[in-house]
């Protein structure tokens, strides 16, 4: 199972825009795997120094991206010499010119911020009377003055300035927000400056939707606008929303179907679900189904294992990995296994057990490569679905990584599946991502620690799960494209 672990969603939306490859981390839960060292704050050459033995220690690919052993130790050399002299502000530029060096998608070192707890975070008031406001919004033409609603709060939206509206808190269900505190500022018909649940600043996008939803699109977060003169069901407003967050499935003529899947990330899983059971009979009666995985940074198998009886032909062959047994790692599973005994250890028998079994077998095999016990080679018999589509056309860009190309690597080998526009992102040979600890605590470490079967022979990683028909530049609407390339 392809997956990668993060430490908050708030982290993951406060990163995904400023790198690619940080589309692919989903929220799973907080696994921070020790390793040996004190913690402290570093200076720079300390930090450099600790994450090398680390990751040279502790990383699955080290071996096989450090062939050329004169490159990496004049690497090695030259950063040595630039954390002597840098200052610590600056210091996370030497690192990633490190972790960079090792090219992978599931490497990353980033700043451990020490946050100030929640309750003592200040957040800009707007100066306001919500009682004279609710009075006048009533009155105005304007499509964005007014309340709007989400499950978490009650938003006021007043224009603040030519180009300006302001959001600001209404009520909450969390007693981090008080009533006149600035929740985001609308600026200009797509930008946004949004206040995360722990009040952190985001600079992202929004989108308003026919005047009655307004959709954070990072943050999948939807208000909807409280006005007696616009007559919402909750099934208008469900499918809207669904269309918006990248769920939805839509006939697009009498032969071809779409569905639309933005993420496999975990809490997902049931949405996809719903979504596939819900338009079963569609699914059965659609001679073309497509499918748009676009901007999908992946998340977990098991997100789209409802689908694949629909997409397969036949049995489906993966390819095992090979787990790096570390004491890192084993100090990571321990602490888990620990936390699931002080939950509740009868709840948790037989995953504690599972774990000791675990625990006990990279002890002995320390330093050492562990296959995955299914074997190098697994055949999942998939009972195909009567009456499923004829033809399957599988969009992907280079945004899709991770578990979303694993994806791909599976059903390409259904006869009824093509995957049409360009190559992935390449995410793929190193995975099973955690957060490391190597001495610094103010600096995190996120680190694979299996390697694929694949390797050497069949590479993904900067290469990407490659189309069978590649879409170029000049074509424009990819589902027009493809919906006649089904029917004509």
């Amino acid at each position: 199972m392809i997956f990668t672990i993060v430490w908050t969603m708030n982290i993951l939306f406060l990163f995904s825009k400023i790198d690619i490859m940080k589309r692919f981390l989903i929220v799973i839960s907080l696994f921070v795997v020790s390793s040996g060292f004190s913690q402290k704050n570093c200076s720079c050459e300390k930090a450099l120094d600790n994450l090398i033995t680390k990751i040279e220690s502790d990383y699955p690919g080290f071996e096989e991206k450090t062939k050329d052993s004169l490159v990496y130790s004049s690497l090695k050399r030259q950063l040595a010499r630039e954390s002597k002299n840098i200052d610590n502000s600056r210091c996370i530029d030497v690192l990633k010119k490190y972790t960079s060096y090792f090219k992978d998608g599931h490497i990353w070192i980033l700043p451990n911020e020490q946050r100030k707890p929640i309750e003592n975070k200040q957040t800009e008031e707007l100066d306001v009377d919500i009682s004279n406001f609710k009075k006048r919004v009533g009155k105005t033409s304007d499509s964005l003055e007014g309340i709007w609603e989400n499950e978490n709060y009650t938003i006021g939206i007043k224009k603040t300035d030519q180009d300006e509206y302001t959001g600001f808190i209404i009520s909450s269900n969390s007693t981090n927000w008080k009533p006149k505190q600035i929740k985001f500022k609308l600026i200009g018909e797509k930008e946004v400056n949004y206040y995360a649940s722990d009040h952190s600043l985001h600079k992202v996008n929004y989108k308003l939707f026919e005047d009655y939803i307004l959709h954070i699109n990072l943050f999948k977060a939807n208000f909807v606008k409280q006005d007696a003169g616009y007559n919402l069901d909750s099934a208008k407003i469900k499918k809207a929303i669904d269309k918006l967050d990248g769920f939805y499935f839509e006939k697009l003529t009498k032969k071809t179907s779409l569905i639309r899947l933005s993420s496999f990330n975990y809490p997902y899983i049931d949405r996809i679900e719903k979504l596939i059971v819900d338009n079963e009979n569609l699914f059965q009666n659609s001679e073309n189904l497509i499918i748009d995985i676009r901007n999908n940074g992946g998340g977990t198998d098991a997100a789209y294992q409802t689908l694949l009886p629909f997409l397969s032909s036949g049995p489906i062959r993966s390819i095992g990995t090979k787990l790096l047994s570390t004491e890192g790692l084993i100090e990571g599973v321990s602490k888990y296994r620990n936390e699931l005994v002080e939950k509740d250890a009868d709840a948790n028998e037989e995953k504690i057990k599972e774990l000791d079994l675990k625990i006990q077998l990279y002890r002995k095999n320390l330093g050492k490569y562990i296959e995955n016990v299914d074997g190098a080679i697994t055949i999942d018999t998939i009972e195909v679905v009567k009456n499923s589509p004829k033809q399957i056309v599988i969009l992907a860009d280079k945004m899709v990584g991770s578990a979303a190309e694993n994806f791909l690597l599976k059903t390409k080998q259904s006869k009824k599946v093509k995957v049409l526009g360009t190559p992935t992102s390449g995410v793929l040979d190193y995975a099973n991502a955690y957060f490391f600890k190597f001495g610094c605590e103010n600096y995190k470490l996120l680190l694979p620690t299996y390697k694929s079967l694949r390797l050497p022979d069949y590479p993904i990683d900067n290469i990407g799960v490659q189309p069978d028909i590649y879409l170029d530049n000049s074509i424009e609407d990819w589902l027009q494209f493809t919906v006649d390339y089904l029917e004509n």
